[in-house]
């Protein structure tokens, strides 16, 4: 009778062993499937990406796409900002920006984002700030001028032929929203945008000197 009651105990411990290993694996499966899933999505959106750049398109509608591009594959970016600079990185203007749905979240004081921006664009190095609270705490123990809305924020410089040329914002709405795979990404749609900055800058120069060619002739025949 006992060895019949283990007999019967070792079955019911086993069946519930089985059922848990089986969830488990459909559970990393289907983990699996999504990631599988996101990584292809990504894939299709940077190939997108790479032909608009390749297009006769105006640099404002470019990088438009691209901060849109960012919204498509990561999933914790609520809004993104691409800036000019000059080379010396004393001037930021806004570009385009694209944000998730009609968010009226709060974003983040002037004063406290310039000066972060500005040390990406002047060091050439991303600058992740998992928490924009810490980054704003007033020294004195007052109430820190950001408590709710874009909490994280992500900043790559876009550099192009060793120079920055303009920065990659991207805000995010909770603290350490962006994981190491977001950063990488970021990363590469940056590339992208300083690669259409300089195809950008290249077509000026050459439209430039086809006008000084064709200027000096008509000068020479004035003169003449």
């Amino acid at each position: 009778m006992i060895l019949e009651w283990e007999a019967q105990s070792m079955t019911k411990l086993e069946d519930k062993l089985s059922r848990k290993r089986e969830g488990q694996v459909n559970e990393l499966g289907e983990k699996t499937e999504g990631r599988i899933g996101q990584h292809m999505k990504e894939l299709s959106v940077l190939k997108d990406i790479a032909s608009v750049v390749n297009q006769s398109l105006t640099l404002d509608q470019i990088l438009q796409a691209i901060t849109k591009a960012i919204l498509k594959t990561v999933p914790s970016a609520q809004r993104v900002v691409i800036h000019l600079c000059s080379e010396a990185a004393s001037l930021l203007v806004p570009i385009a920006s694209a944000q998730r749905g009609q968010s009226r979240k709060p974003t983040p004081p002037t004063e406290i984002i310039q000066p972060i921006v500005r040390r990406a664009a002047e060091k050439q190095r991303r600058i992740h700030i998992p928490d924009l609270r810490k980054e704003a705490r007033v020294p004195d123990g007052t109430d820190a001028p950001i408590q709710k809305g874009e909490l994280s924020l992500l900043i790559v410089p876009l550099i192009s032929d060793q120079k920055t040329v303009g920065t990659l914002s991207v805000y995010g709405t909770k603290a350490e929203a962006f994981a190491d795979h977001d950063q990488c990404l970021t990363e590469v749609f940056a590339e992208w945008a300083a690669m259409a900055i300089k195809k950008t800058q290249l077509r000026f120069e050459a439209k430039q000197s086809q006008e000084a060619a064709l200027t000096v002739p008509a000068d020479q025949a004035a003169s003449a």
